[in-house]
């Protein structure tokens, strides 16, 4: 076995540092991302000063850690780690576009005295369920060519309407999950 027949292998060998100079970029795109989704929040913000949300006492929270995410909730609500909050979720590990299903909007929570009004008929925007999620959904990447420009745009405005969505739609079961009237 003196030859390189495979042209795949031959290719690899004579272009191998520049290879790995643009696989670790990944990293770096991952990084982007997560800021990408973190800046969220201000958009957030923005639709409560604004009426986005026409309702008092509705706050936003970001959390940390693997599974970063940011989100609504309202005074009054439970506020441990595991009660039930709205929030968009992604995998840090992983946070790409397109997110390949680890971006996530619904509600959260694991408690199962909160679960119960989080029936199929009831949240059909947020039709998925798990452990940790008793309604959400995975949202979609973003189209076209959205590295160009200011093309991300779009894709922010479809990844907070989908926030406030499911705002409208899940916190009052969130509500009567926990057995709060809002003011």
């Amino acid at each position: 076995m003196n030859r390189i027949e495979d042209e795949r292998v031959r290719f690899f060998l004579e272009h191998e540092e520049r290879i790995r100079e643009w696989a670790a970029l990944e990293d770096e795109v991952s990084k982007f991302v997560h800021r990408f989704y973190r800046s969220l929040e201000g958009d957030l913000d923005a639709a409560l000063r604004v009426g986005g949300i026409a309702e008092y006492g509705v706050m936003s929270f970001r959390v940390g850690r693997n599974w970063p995410g940011l989100g609504l909730r309202r005074e009054g609500w439970p506020t441990g780690k595991d009660d039930p909050d709205v929030r968009l979720e992604w995998f840090r590990k992983s946070a790409l576009f397109p997110p390949r299903g680890w971006l996530v909007c619904g509600v959260r929570t694991n408690v199962e005295k909160y679960r119960s009004p989080f029936t199929k008929e009831a949240r059909p925007a947020f039709p998925r369920s798990s452990s940790w999620w008793p309604a959400y959904r995975n949202l979609d990447p973003p189209r076209g060519r959205y590295w160009e420009g200011d093309n991300l745009k779009e894709y922010r405005n479809y990844i907070v309407e989908t926030i406030l969505t499911a705002w409208k739609d899940l916190a009052p079961l969130v509500d009567e999950a926990v057995g709060h009237s809002p003011s």
